[in-house]
């Protein structure tokens, strides 16, 4: 039961929303990252710290529990998305747009329950719950799309470790699999968008994140089979990695087909995927997947040389990036992607292109140019446990002098914590602004 306390709780955040958003800065930014992300040469290199949805430990030091006010689990969760907006607003000041919408999770068929809010797992990086711990939750829901679960040990650590624990051991152990469908029931979402509605009384557009797939066939691979099986498979068992990997990129191009087919694609929410915004071409629908931001990745695999993640990973990204995303296709790699950047270059549509710190930029520079943006990134560990504000300019300094006429933007991704100094966020932002703006 929703009390009066916590509607005007909500009444009063989403006032300060609206105003927020209606910031002058956020329309400048809006024409400047669509641009950017068309390869013009935008007057400032672009910053961002990308903060992972839901609730998390980093967000969990932004927002400690006891400033949530709502105990209703509905209500808390879009309290929270209400502050974290807020947050990133007045206390980060890079380059993201702020943007009003509140996000839900989809009702599975099997969660549907008369008045009962159900936390279905986050998906499209826009996450709702509101409870601690809950990183690893919905495991189970998978079944439900690629026919077996995905299981794991985990710590009992808020933001801990895990292993995958493979239900995958040979090629007789696929006749359980399924090509993943979006499938949701539809009265029971709708009535939770209409609940949400009503609690912030329609002044803020509410939507469904839909995307519980992406476009990554191999971190669903070994979450089905485990690092450990698929590093000694390449070897032992070729012939299954890859029958593994075609299912799996079937499928998720038949989960995406499916989704644009119910009308559950929308292109904002690929905006999450490190994209930040994008004005679309006049007439262009926001709700087919030509529109769509693909992600693609295979961080998980990092292991594997160049010739191996040519062989087993690289045509079934292809066939992907053919598919899903006219020139919008991001790869995704936080490992030192640096020799097999001639192979990943090759992805069709592929617009921009993750530079890690542990990438070698001026390689990337020079075998990248001005073909792709580069997400150039800093390295995050460090900038939060070890560098002096000194050092976090140098560090953005060289990337500057580093990427020179490339089509790049700086950012820090992935913040699982500030080592209980949220000021350090701010302080980067600033500073990032202030090392940019000296090269305009």
């Amino acid at each position: 039961m929703i009390t009066s306390n916590e509607l005007d709780v909500i009444t009063k955040l989403v006032d300060q929303v609206l105003e927020a958003c209606a910031h002058p800065r956020y329309e400048a930014l809006k024409d400047m990252w669509t641009r950017h992300n068309r390869l013009e040469k935008v007057e400032k290199v672009p910053v961002s710290i990308h903060l992972h949805g839901g609730y998390p430990v980093i967000w969990q030091e932004l927002i400690p529990a006891d400033q949530l006010v709502s105990k209703d689990p509905l209500a808390k969760a879009i309290e929270l998305q209400l502050r974290q907006k807020l947050y990133r607003h007045n206390l980060i000041p890079d380059d993201n747009v702020l943007l009003p919408t509140i996000w839900l999770n989809p009702i599975k068929p099997s969660a549907a329950i008369e008045g009962v809010f159900q936390e279905v797992r986050a998906t499209g990086g826009h996450e709702i719950s509101a409870a601690e711990g809950a990183e690893h939750s919905g495991l189970n829901e998978m079944a439900q799309l690629w026919g077996m679960p995905f299981k794991i040990t985990a710590t009992n650590t808020s933001g801990g470790a895990y292993k995958v624990e493979p239900v995958i051991h040979n090629e007789g152990d696929m006749d359980n699999l399924r090509h993943a469908k979006y499938v949701i029931d539809h009265q029971a979402t709708q009535d939770l968008i209409d609940r949400v509605s009503s609690l912030i009384k329609g002044r803020l557009p509410v939507k469904i994140a839909s995307d519980e797939v992406r476009a990554s066939p191999s971190e669903t691979v070994v979450s089905l089979m485990g690092m450990d099986a698929i590093l000694y498979g390449v070897y032992d068992q070729p012939e299954l990695l890859h029958k593994m990997m075609d299912f799996i990129t079937d499928g998720t191009i038949a989960y995406q087909q499916s989704r644009e087919a119910a009308g559950a694609v929308d292109s904002e929410e690929s905006w999450s995927y490190r994209t930040h915004f994008e004005y679309l071409p006049e007439g262009a629908d926001p709700g087919e997947l030509k529109n769509h931001w693909t992600y693609i990745s295979a961080q998980s695999l990092c292991g594997l040389s160049p010739g191996m993640y040519e062989e087993f990973l690289q045509p079934y990204h292809e066939r992907i990036s053919t598919v899903l995303g006219e020139d919008r296709v991001y790869y995704h790699g936080c490992e030192d992607l640096t020799k097999k950047i001639p192979i990943i270059r090759k992805l069709p549509n592929l617009r921009r292109f993750h530079i890690s710190a542990w990438t070698n930029l001026e390689s990337a520079v020079d075998q990248l140019g001005r073909e792709f943006v580069l997400e150039s990134n800093v390295h995050g560990p460090d900038t939060w446990s070890v560098y002096t504000e000194d050092d976090i300019r140098q560090s953005l300094t060289s990337i500057m002098d580093t990427a020179g006429d490339a089509i790049t933007d700086i950012n820090v991704t992935d913040v699982e914590t500030t080592f209980g100094d949220p000021r350090k966020l701010t302080r980067w932002a600033e500073i990032a602004q202030e090392v940019t703006q000296d090269y305009v």
